[in-house]
């Protein structure tokens, strides 16, 4: 395996574990008549809570692939620019140090965020549980509520 698909595959984990966590996020509450799920966003919608469980929640396959997308390209621009510092510094030794320290701690933190989603992930691929899409929006309008997002941050 060459070196530049390694590094790839390193950054796609990574932003694999950025969409799943939610240590930056839009969560939507909603509010009317009704008991409504809590949804969350990294920013697209992908994540709702179960209303039978605390410990539960559904996820949206659509909305989890355009996080990815978008984390990917996040993370690839910030790679190429630690990368560029490097080489402007001369390949200075401390600064590659704490380039390889971060992205170990990024691993890491990716794949705890995988394996709790993994151990929360709601069971079935109903239309109302994990699906590969949602309209939170006319979901919302049928039930007669009103969702608002509000940005988060280390939402645990």
């Amino acid at each position: 395996m060459s070196f530049k698909l390694k590094e790839y595959l390193i950054v796609f984990f990574i932003a694999l574990g950025m969409s799943l966590s939610l240590v930056v996020c839009i969560e939507y509450e909603c509010v009317g008549t009704e008991m409504f799920p809590t949804y969350y966003g990294s920013p697209f919608v992908f994540k709702k809570t179960s209303l039978g469980s605390s410990m539960q929640f559904f996820y949206n396959i659509s909305g989890l692939f355009l996080n990815l997308v978008l984390w990917y390209v996040f993370v690839i621009f910030i790679n190429k620019l630690i990368k560029n510092i490097i080489k402007i510094t001369h390949y200075n030794k401390l600064i590659i140090i704490i380039y390889k320290i971060s992205i170990a701690f990024f691993l890491l933190f990716s794949f705890l965020s995988i394996l709790i989603t993994w151990l929360e992930i709601g069971s079935g691929f109903d239309k109302n549980f994990n699906y590969w899409y949602w309209n939170l929006n006319k979901e919302a309008n049928d039930w007669g509520m009103v969702c608002k997002g509000k940005w988060r941050f280390f939402i645990f």
